[in-house]
């Protein structure tokens, strides 16, 4: 499904899919780079792209 997190103010579309029971994967790119991340549920994959987006934009 495809989410969209706000990254410094900047709205930024990605791709979260679930990989297994337990497991979301988000996926996108940000200022250029791609940026994958593991979490345990849609929203809180979600959060985790967002933060690793603004730890490597930051």
């Amino acid at each position: 499904m495809e989410m969209t997190v706000k990254v410094w103010g900047e709205s930024i579309k990605i791709d979260v899919y679930q990989k297994s029971k337990s497991v979301w994967i988000a996926a996108g790119t940000y200022m250029g780079e791609f940026l994958e991340v593991k979490g345990g549920s849609t929203g809180s994959t979600a959060k985790l792209w967002a933060g690793a987006a603004k730890y490597r934009g930051g």
